[in-house]
Formats: C-alpha cells, sequence, structure tokens
C-alpha cells in the first residue's frame, strides 16, 4: 500500500513538472480559477446588498441578450480552433471568424439604431437609459476575447488565461462594488463593471505572446484559403451553430418569460440563483474544459482507443467532487441565502433548491459535452439541445400559465435535470462504455448523499427552528 501511495506521489509530481502535461495545464488552470471563484464568493456577498434583484433581473436581460447574438456573429467557428493540424488553416480560420464578427456587429449596431427604443421598452430595461446601446462594441468585446481565449487553449498556454481571468475579476467586482456605493445601487454599475472586464481581458490577452502573430494573421490574408476552411469546418454554422443557439435559448428562457410574467425582481432572484450556483461550474468548467478539450482533440487523433477511460474518469472526478455540495445547497438554499446575502434574498435560495441538482449534472456535462465535436456528431448536439427546448418550454409555461413562479422553475429544473443526464448518457454509450452501470452508480450516490444531508436538517430544525425553519412563500 505504501509502495503504491509513494508511486501514485512520484507520476503525479513527474506529471506537475513536466511543461505542457495535462495534469500541469490542469494544476495551473484549476488554481486560477479556484483563487478567481473566492473572490467571487467573498465579495457577492458585498454587491448583494447594495443592487436590489430588480437590477439583477434587468442586467441578466441584457447579459441573455449578448449570449443569444454571440453564436450568431460567430457562426460558432471557433467551436472549431481546435481541430485544424496545420497552421495556415487554423489561421484561416480565426481570419474568417474576426471578420464575421465585426461585420456582424456592425450591422446590429445598424439595427439597434432603429428598433433600439421598441426593444427597450419590451424588454423592461428603460433603467439603463443609452448604456443599452453598448450592446454591439460588449458583444464584439465578448467574441473577440472567445476569439483569444480559444487560441491560447490550442496553443497550450493556459497560464496566460488564468492570470487574466483573476485579474479582470478583481477589478471588475471592485468597480461593481465602488460605482454601486456611489450610484446607490443601478443597474449602470453591473453593465460597466462587465464592460471593462471585457475590455481588459481583450486586451490583455492581445497583447500577450500570439502578438507575434498578429501581423501575419492580417498582412498574409488569403480570401481562398478562409473559403476553403469556410466549406471544411461548414458543420459549425450549419449544425453546431443551431444547436448551440438553440441551448442558450433554452437557458435564456426563464429570463424572456418570466420577465413579463413576475417582473423584473423575479427575474433577478432567478438570475442571482443561478450565478452563484454557476461558480463552481465555472471553477472547473475554466480548469477543466480547456484541458480537457484540448487532451481530447489530440487523442482522439493519435490513439481514440484511450478516449472512453480519460472520459469516464474526468466524469466520475467531477461526480465525487460536486454531489455533496450540491446536495447541501439543494438542501439549505434558504437559509444560507438568508444569512449571507440578506434577507431580501432568501427566495432565491428556495430557487437554488429546485435548480441545484440540474447544475450537478450540467457540472459532470463538462467532461462529455465535448465529444460531440470531437467526434464530429454535431448534430447530435442540435437533437439534444432541441430536446432540452422543449421540456424547459414546456415547464415554465405551464407555471407561467398558472401564475405560479415556484411551480415554474421546479419545473425548468427537473425538466433540465432529466435531459442533460440523458445526454451524458448518449455520449458515453458512442464511447462504447457500460451506461447503464454508470446510471446506476451516478444515481445511487446522488441518492445516498441528498438523504444524508436531508436528515440533518431535520435533525437539527428542532434544536434550531428559527434558524433552519422552512421558508413560507409570502
Amino acid at each position: 500500500m505504501r509502495q503504491r501511495l509513494q508511486q501514485f506521489y512520484q507520476q503525479n509530481v513527474s506529471s506537475l513538472r513536466q511543461k505542457g502535461s495535462f495534469t500541469r495545464n490542469l494544476a495551473i488552470t484549476l488554481s486560477g480559477s479556484t483563487l478567481s471563484t473566492i473572490i467571487g464568493i467573498l465579495l457577492t456577498p458585498v454587491v448583494s446588498r447594495i443592487y436590489p434583484p430588480a437590477a439583477y433581473g434587468q442586467f441578466a436581460v441584457y447579459n441573455a441578450l449578448i449570449s443569444n447574438l454571440n453564436l450568431l456573429t460567430t457562426l460558432s467557428y471557433p467551436g472549431a480552433f481546435l481541430l485544424p493540424r496545420r497552421r495556415s488553416q487554423f489561421l484561416a480560420l480565426v481570419q474568417l471568424t474576426v471578420l464575421i464578427s465585426v461585420v456582424t456587429c456592425g450591422l446590429l449596431a445598424v439595427g439597434l439604431g432603429i428598433v433600439g427604443p421598441w426593444l427597450v421598452k419590451q424588454l423592461h430595461v428603460e433603467a439603463m437609459g443609452a448604456w443599452f446601446y453598448t450592446l454591439p462594441l460588449m458583444l464584439l468585446m465578448f467574441n473577440l476575447n472567445n476569439i483569444l481565449s480559444t487560441w491560447y487553449m490550442r496553443d497550450k498556454q493556459f497560464g496566460k488565461r488564468v492570470g487574466v481571468d483573476i485579474a479582470t475579476n478583481l477589478a471588475s467586482r471592485a468597480f461593481t462594488i465602488g460605482y454601486g456605493l456611489l450610484a446607490h445601487g443601478n443597474v449602470v454599475g453591473l453593465l460597466l463593471a462587465d464592460f471593462f472586464n471585457r475590455i481588459t481581458a481583450t486586451v490583455t490577452l492581445a497583447v500577450g505572446s500570439i502578438r507575434h502573430e498578429f501581423k501575419g494573421l492580417f498582412r498574409q490574408v488569403s480570401w481562398k484559403r478562409m473559403r476553403l476552411v469556410a466549406h471544411k469546418y461548414r458543420d459549425f454554422p450549419l449544425v453546431y451553430m443551431p444547436g448551440g443557439y438553440v441551448y442558450v435559448a433554452s437557458t435564456q428562457l426563464p429570463i424572456f418569460l418570466l420577465a413579463p410574467a413576475f417582473g423584473a425582481e423575479a427575474v433577478g432572484l432567478y438570475s442571482f440563483s443561478m450565478s452563484l450556483l454557476e461558480m463552481p461550474i465555472n471553477v472547473l468548467g475554466a480548469a477543466i474544459a480547456p484541458v480537457y478539450m484540448q487532451k481530447a482533440a489530440e487523442t482522439y487523433q493519435e490513439a481514440p482507443e484511450r478516449l472512453p477511460g480519460i472520459t469516464l474518469n474526468l466524469y466520475y472526478k467531477l461526480l465525487y467532487i460536486g454531489v455533496l455540495p450540491f446536495s447541501i445547497v439543494t438542501v439549505y438554499g434558504d437559509v444560507i441565502f438568508r444569512v449571507v446575502f440578506g434577507a431580501k434574498w432568501e427566495m432565491a435560495g428556495v430557487f437554488t433548491s429546485y435548480l441545484g441538482f440540474y447544475s450537478l449534472f450540467k457540472l459532470l456535462s463538462l467532461g462529455t459535452a465535448g465529444i460531440y465535436t470531437i467526434m464530429e456528431r454535431q448534430k447530435y448536439y442540435l437533437y439534444a439541445n432541441i430536446g432540452l427546448l422543449i421540456v424547459r418550454a414546456a415547464g415554465l409555461s405551464f407555471g407561467v400559465a398558472t401564475h405560479n413562479l415556484d411551480l415554474a422553475l421546479l419545473l425548468f429544473g427537473v425538466g433540465s435535470l432529466l435531459s442533460t443526464f440523458a445526454v451524458d448518457l448518449h455520449v458515453l454509450s458512442l464511447l462504447k462504455l457500460p451506461v447503464a452501470r454508470i446510471a446506476l452508480r451516478t444515481l445511487l450516490l446522488i441518492g445516498a448523499a441528498l438523504l444524508l444531508v436531508k436528515l440533518s436538517r431535520w435533525g437539527l430544525t428542532p434544536l434550531f427552528p428559527k434558524f433552519l425553519a422552512a421558508t413560507v412563500r409570502p
């Protein structure tokens, strides 16, 4: 036993010291993402006491528009950046993506000048004023940041991305708090902080090590080569983009459906809840997804028989990491939000209880989502997201029709959970893994953890009745 532990330790230390290894890259990105999220967690209670739920709701609508337009204004070509083997093809793909993004964001600016006032009124974001019209510029920064981040991922320069994430996160949080105190929680503070974050991150990445290739990138523009890569990777705009757009639309459904039915405050509570749930997912996603995608793409090209083992190993690790924390959030959500963020956010904790286990399965999908792209099965990605959209829309629509916000989000969470789990199992089946055994093991572990945490609350409630009593809906 001692000899095995010593061997395990030596292997991992050796991998950590090896430049460019999977273990070293993962350690760099995980440590940076963890630090970035710790900053966010420590400062969120301060932010939540400055900005009201309505401000979060209006900002959520603005961000939802960016998320929906991102795929349309790049045609999803950044998703193909890891695939070209020749550098010339990769650079042509970058040229094509930048060109598409600049042109489409310009067209958006023109369109917004025409229908902007009507759109502001329909979305109930009048409090943003003229700042709402920064949408095209913010979207362009978002696209460029995505292009540069994926470029660093392809070149295995994960340390640079981590440093940028930490610096920009800290700066934007400080800006959010400072402006919020001066403007008494006006939504513009959230918007400007995000704007500052995007610009800073984009400029910092652009002046990094890849800047030496910019001169050649824009000097040696080959329209022929761009046409060739556009055709070669046409599945991304034709199949992957619709699938991605359907997924984003289904994710943003609560924002666009709840705002007219229940108001900006309900959207703010939901958005705040999801932002907290997604913090650990973003930590591991920013750390694992880039490294895993690069490694999985490389493995599939050079030794495809190893890909199932790598994917299943990551799936189980994510399950073991997430099952207990998400069980605690599901059972104690209302208490945690009331104590940490203030009484006005307690209902956001209730919504967190409805969405907790969906977030766990979203975490698990970090180890499976990229397989459709790597195996060039983008059509399944489209089908999966259409199914997810239908399930979510049905649940939310029923809740809206009965004017029951709790029911709407509960059905949204359960439907999302079941759909995401089904997609994970389908991906694992494509890799010829024992799906039934994996599903049973997953459900048993989740059930045991949930029961354990639920019993703890039942046992502690008589001792602390005022503190742990269930939230009563006003």
